[in-house]
């Protein structure tokens, strides 16, 4: 498994760490805590961004009709 600190994720999903702290502080965004650190699995960081991609065709689509 390949984990993620916040810097390394906000680097992979080309954002600002204060953005993954807001995804992280409401919940949007899954991630694990060891002691007081936030941790971020790649794969499920994958899964969710699929996931968005997914959520933001549908809704564009849905738009479209």
């Amino acid at each position: 498994m390949q984990v993620f600190t916040v810097k390394e994720v906000a680097s992979y999903l080309n954002c600002s760490v204060s953005s993954i702290r807001s995804l992280v502080r409401d919940g949007k965004i899954p991630f694990f805590r060891i002691g007081s650190k936030l941790n971020f699995n790649k794969a499920a960081i994958d899964t969710w961004v699929h996931n968005q991609e997914i959520q933001n065709m549908q809704q564009r689509d849905g738009d479209i009709l």
